[in-house]
């Protein structure tokens, strides 16, 4: 069983929700990175978006097939390997996909995605922190706190950043604590010019297939 099919016909995540009345009325094309059971993306879909879904769940793709939404493209890649075009999105999601990633290869998907937003365009995305009971357990994870997840979206401007922790399950039902990093940014009007500055480096860590 896959993370798409364990959790598909549920409604979305409430930082999606939470993220859409920050975007406000605008509309357009969205982007859901590791879509997973579409949840995330249905709700946009009935919000009025045109949403390209990526995920390498080949689940993600039954599921749509289902609905053959036409406003609903899928598209069946890693999200590493994703030509995220320039300045088309105005709405991106990225719900519990960036800490089973590489620090780096976070680093250079947020640049890509940052680079598609369009000019006050809207990110919601979480990372898991150091407390979470996923992390210290594999090499090529990326676990950061609060701070340390601004500093990867370093020209959106961030307009919530919370750390959340509590005992709950995974995906399969199994008991699991969490320490869930939940943000939105959005892309300025102008461009922002950034000072480099040292970040947190999260210890490795490896996230297991089951995803709340």
């Amino acid at each position: 069983m896959t993370y798409a099919s364990l959790r598909a016909g549920r409604g979305p995540n409430s930082l999606v929700v939470e993220g859409l009345g920050v975007l406000g009325d605008v509309r357009g094309r969205a982007l859901d990175i590791g879509a997973g059971p579409l949840n995330d993306t249905y709700f946009l879909l009935a919000a009025g978006f045109s949403v390209d879904a990526v995920d390498t769940d080949p689940c993600t793709v039954s599921l749509a097939a289902t609905r053959r939404h036409p406003r609903l493209k899928v598209v069946h890649a890693d999200v590493r390997d994703l030509d995220i075009a320039a300045g088309v999105y105005s709405f991106m999601v990225a719900i519990h996909v960036l800490p089973f990633l590489p620090r780096a290869d976070v680093v250079r998907l947020a640049e890509a995605m940052t680079g598609g937003l369009a000019p006050g365009g809207v990110l919601c995305c979480t990372f898991f922190g150091p407390e979470d009971a996923w992390a210290g357990r594999r090499q090529g994870r990326t676990f950061l706190r609060g701070a340390a997840a601004g500093s990867v979206f370093q020209r959106l401007e961030p307009v919530v950043v919370r750390e959340d922790r509590y005992d709950g399950i995974d995906a399969r039902d199994e008991p699991k604590h969490w320490h869930v990093v939940r943000c939105i940014f959005r892309k300025p009007e102008e461009p922002v010019t950034v000072a480099v500055k040292g970040s947190e480096s999260p210890p490795p860590a490896d996230g297991v297939p089951g995803r709340a």
